[in-house]
């Protein structure tokens, strides 16, 4: 994962997930507890280039064929799922960024991030997990 915090208080994440699909017809990652963040501009390609379509809210009932090429976000009342069709079964590469709004505070006395980037309890959770944050023009102050 690489997030990049923004001037505005927002951050552009990219994530990248090297999977093998078994079954089913859709990945997904959960972002809960969001409270005012909002997560847009979601973005998803895969090991052969292609850009997926962005189709705004997804329907988690279609078929493997419908849902090939596209991505989506489900809305649900702690947070939401951002979703992409997996094509097919078998290894496959996915490239995902979306921007998350207001994901820095301001505290009396300092700024705050409080993300949970990896979700508990998935179904198939990551073996490997890396995290860049960075900020183009801030230094980050870890010792308090």
């Amino acid at each position: 994962m690489d997030v990049e915090l923004l001037d505005d208080g927002s951050a552009r994440v990219q994530e990248f997930w090297d999977i093998c699909v078994a079954s089913g017809t859709e990945w997904y990652l959960v972002r809960d507890n969001l409270q005012d963040i909002v997560i847009d501009d979601l973005r998803v390609s895969d090991e052969s280039g292609l850009s997926f379509d962005n189709i705004g809210e997804w329907d988690v009932d279609r078929s493997l064929e419908w849902k090939r090429g596209k991505c989506g976000i489900v809305h649900k009342k702690r947070g939401v799922e951002l979703c992409w069709g997996v094509g097919s079964m078998g290894d496959h590469q996915y490239r995902v960024s979306y921007t998350m709004s207001n994901v820095i505070k301001s505290l009396n006395d300092y700024d705050m991030l409080h993300i949970q980037f990896v979700s508990p309890g998935l179904s198939s959770p990551p073996q490997k997990v890396e995290l860049r944050l960075w900020s183009k023009d801030k230094s980050f102050d870890t010792s308090h």
